[in-house]
C-alpha cells in the first residue's frame, strides 16, 4: 500500500506554480529523501501533504484520505519545521501537547532524549539556541511515531556531532517502529545514508522518483581526450560537460554497454561513478554556466 499518492498536483501562489503537475507514489514503511535546491518547492510539497495547504489542482491522498482540513488523517501526520512552535511556549507543555495529539507518542523516551541533549523542559522556546530548537522539534517529531513523519531541513543549525546523532536516532527508531518518513534537504550527502527512495524536484516540477540504488547507478563521469569523447555526445544523454584544453570530462547517463566501456578504457578514458549529490546538482543545473564563468567575464 502507498502512504502518499499525488495525481497531477498543482499549488499556485498568484501566477506562480510552486508545485507544477506532480504525480508520484510513496510506499508505506520507507525513508524518502526529498531533494531540491533552495526554492525548489520542497516545503510547499510537505505542507500540502500535512494538510496545511489546499491543492490548487490535482489530488492528494495521504494514508488513504485527502489531508486538507481532515482531522481524521491529521492525527496520523507529523510535520516538523522551524515555524511549528510559538516562541512563548514552554517546552514541558509542548511535550504534554504532543502526548495528547499523537496516540503513539513515547513521552518517557522523549524526556530522556531531551535530558541527554541538555534541553531544559521548563524553558520557553525563545530561550533556546537555533540548534536546541531544532533538536527539540526533532525529538517531538520522531517520538510521535506517526505513520507519516515529515522532517523539513532537519539538520539546519546542528553541529557535526548532533547531525550524526540525529541520523543514528532516526535509523534506530525507524527500525523499531517502521513508518513512512520524508526528510527534505538540499544537503544531499547527509541524506544518502538514510534514504531508501529519492525524490528530486526543481522549480516545482518532479525530476525523478527512484530507489536510491538506481540514483547511485544513474550516471558516470568520463574523463579523457576530446577526440575520443566528443563522438559520444550524439549517442548518449549528457548531463555534465567540462573542457580543459584537449581534455574533456563528460557526465553521461549510464546506458553504455559493457563493450563500450571496455573500448573507452582501452582508449585511456577514466570512468567513475557519479555521486548522488552530483546527479541531483547536474540534473537541476541552469544553462547559465558555473560561478567561475561569471567572474571570468
Amino acid at each position: 500500500m502507498n502512504a502518499v499518492i499525488l495525481q497531477n498536483l498543482v499549488k499556485r501562489f498568484g501566477k506562480k506554480n510552486a508545485l507544477d503537475n506532480i504525480s508520484l507514489e510513496l510506499p508505506e514503511n520507507c525513508i524518502v529523501g526529498l531533494i531540491g535546491r533552495n526554492g525548489a518547492g520542497k516545503t510547499t510539497l510537505l505542507k500540502t501533504l500535512a494538510g496545511y495547504l489546499r491543492p490548487t489542482e490535482g489530488r492528494v491522498t495521504v494514508l488513504g484520505q485527502q489531508p486538507f482540513d481532515n482531522i481524521r488523517v491529521l492525527s496520523d501526520i507529523v510535520f516538523m519545521d522551524d515555524e511549528r512552535y510559538n516562541d512563548s511556549a514552554v517546552l514541558w507543555d509542548l511535550v504534554d501537547q504532543a502526548a495528547l495529539s499523537y496516540s503513539r507518542f513515547d513521552k518517557v523516551t522523549a524526556l530522556k532524549l531531551l535530558d541527554y541533549f541538555n534541553i531544559p523542559v521548563k524553558s520557553k522556546i525563545k530561550k533556546l539556541s537555533k540548534g536546541m530548537k531544532t533538536l527539540f522539534s526533532l525529538v517531538i517529531a520522531l517520538l510521535s511515531r506517526s505513520p507519516l513523519t515529515m522532517l523539513d531541513e532537519p539538520t539546519i543549525g546542528l553541529d557535526a556531532a548532533h547531525r550524526k546523532e540525529f541520523s543514528s536516532l532516526l535509523l534506530k527508531d525507524y527500525t523499531n517502529h517502521p513508518r513512512t518518513i520524508i526528510v527534505s534537504s538540499h544537503l544531499i550527502s547527509e541524506l544518502e545514508g538514510l534514504m531508501e527512495q529519492a525524490v528530486l524536484i526543481d522549480q516545482g516540477k518532479l525530476i525523478f522518483n527512484k530507489a536510491i540504488e538506481d540514483v547511485q547507478n544513474y550516471a558516470l563521469y568520463l574523463s579523457g581526450h576530446r577526440r575520443v569523447l566528443e563522438e559520444l555526445e550524439g549517442r548518449h544523454s549528457i548531463i555534465y560537460k567540462e573542457s580543459m584544453g584537449e581534455m574533456l570530462v563528460l557526465g553521461v547517463v549510464n546506458s553504455l554497454s559493457e563493450e563500450e566501456l571496455r573500448e573507452l578504457e582501452s582508449s585511456g578514458v577514466e570512468i567513475s561513478a557519479m555521486s548522488v549529490q552530483d546527479v541531483c546538482v547536474n540534473l537541476t543545473a541552469t544553462n547559465k554556466g558555473g560561478v567561475l564563468d561569471v567572474i571570468a567575464k
